[in-house]
């Protein structure tokens, strides 16, 4: 079985946040799956930019989106089990789903659905109050509000670069724990880590714990999902719908699109990560 993970950032500009991930990967599949890492293309972000800087630009962000729907076609073209997409904005979720026959799963809406079997009300930790946002938007669009708490935002906001800075670590640690309180305030009795490179962080500092309430591993919740569903439809108990929303290309709808366009058309090595 082979996972193909997905981040939204550079993974080359985030070399701790990879390590930790291909490390963290190996450990929680035990054997069972080989999830191998990916990022968007290097050189995607600005040096100096955080991914968050321009992510945070809907108009700029759609541009990752199309990235997204290139490397699902990429996973299923070099024989990957299923894409597992590694950031909590689930972008181009619905697109990728569309595009290839693979399992396509993501960490939002994997996590949310994963935590409403395990208390009655989630909520989610986020870095800036731009995430806390997206994040109330798509469990809107889950139809899952009411099973969340609510999302608490880390005070002061947190830029990427500074979950791999050393000299940051007392700080974030300190953070985290005020917004899990918070959390805690509101009634959550699962708290979901609301972003990858967050969620590795608190695995290095071994901070997925909080008394009183269960604390998602993230990325590792994301992987067994994909293990899960990838095992249900090879075994011919499961399957993506394509009568309405994922229904996929007919005819010479692809090729016209890589031809005009010039898109769709990537292969493993173009990705970071690799």
């Amino acid at each position: 079985m082979r996972i193909w993970h997905q981040s939204f950032t550079d993974l080359d500009a985030f070399p701790l946040y990879r390590d930790t991930l291909a490390a963290h990967g190996a450990k929680v599949m035990q054997g069972r799956a080989e999830v191998t890492v990916h990022g968007l293309r290097p050189g995607t972000y600005p040096p100096g930019f955080a991914p968050m800087d321009m992510n945070s630009i809907a108009g700029l962000r759609l541009l990752g989106d199309t990235q997204v729907c290139e490397a699902a076609m990429a996973a299923q073209q070099a024989g990957y089990d299923a894409f597992a997409l590694g950031c909590f904005f689930d972008p181009a979720l619905t697109a990728a789903r569309s595009l290839v026959d693979i399992p396509v799963l993501s960490l939002t809406e994997s996590c949310m659905l994963t935590a409403c079997s395990l208390g009655r009300k989630f909520a989610m930790i986020s870095l800036t109050p731009f995430q806390k946002m997206l994040t109330e938007d798509l469990a809107a669009a889950y139809g899952l509000t009411s099973r969340m708490a609510g999302v608490v935002a880390m005070t002061p906001a947190v830029k990427l670069f500074d979950l791999e800075r050393p000299e940051a670590v007392d700080g974030l640690r300190a953070s985290f724990t005020a917004a899990c309180e918070q959390a805690l305030a509101l009634g959550a009795e699962v708290i979901i880590p609301g972003d990858g490179v967050l969620n590795e962080f608190l695995v290095r500092q071994g901070m997925l714990k909080v008394a009183g309430a269960v604390v998602l591993d993230s990325l590792g919740v994301l992987f067994h999902h994909a293990e899960f569903i990838a095992r249900g439809r090879a075994a011919g108990v499961l399957d993506v719908s394509r009568s309405l929303m994922y229904a996929q290309p007919k005819g010479g709808m692809l090729e016209h699109v890589r031809r005009f366009y010039g898109v769709y058309d990537r292969r493993e090595g173009d990705f970071s990560g690799t």
